[in-house]
């Protein structure tokens, strides 16, 4: 009977452990160009899927194994909307300064490919970490904004975060305008 109650006593000895998160696989980086009838073009991971939303070119890249879908928008650029463009896309990624702790910009410019564009990290506990747009200030403008199927948690969605972030930049690095094709 002693041995017994001794074995179950001991309790002060209970350290509880520190909250942890589930291991999240990111999928393999293997690419190949996307070929859908739109005036861009680029390469997509081979465990994404184009999802178009609409006729005018607007659809999702969703990654179904980690629950992340970057939505695209195009529009063509007019000399009467190039900088309502421009400022909706820089103020569409601030309005997340609320519940950021830091946005960070990456600026693009390729006079080869004619690419040139904002990449927004947003840190934080924000609704969407990354967002960009790219134009080639004459003829197009496509905007992109990641969003996870998760409850907005840095910590736990960080390495799908920094993941995800790597993905929109080959895609930006890869894009290429129909017209500008070989």
């Amino acid at each position: 009977m002693s041995i017994i109650l001794t074995a179950c006593g001991g309790e002060d000895d209970y350290t509880p452990k520190p909250r942890g998160y589930f291991r999240i696989n990111t999928p393999e980086k293997k690419y190949e160009k996307l070929d859908i009838d739109c005036p861009f073009t680029f390469e997509i991971n081979s465990a994404a899927e184009w999802q178009p939303v609409n006729q005018n070119c607007w659809g999702d890249v969703y990654y179904p194994s980690i629950k992340a879908r970057l939505q695209l928008t195009y529009k063509p650029v007019t000399p009467e909307n190039i900088d309502t463009l421009l400022s909706d896309g820089h103020e569409l990624a601030f309005k997340h300064v609320v519940k950021a702790d830091g946005i960070a910009e990456k600026l693009y410019s390729d006079d080869v490919r004619d690419i040139h564009g904002i990449l927004y990290n947003i840190r934080g506990e924000a609704a969407t970490n990354t967002q960009f747009f790219v134009t080639d200030s004459t003829e197009h403008f496509l905007r992109g904004v990641l969003y996870f199927y998760a409850e907005p948690n840095e910590d736990s969605l960080r390495p799908v975060n920094e993941y995800m972030y790597q993905e929109v930049v080959h895609l930006i690095e890869t894009l290429q305008w129909r017209n500008s094709l070989p």
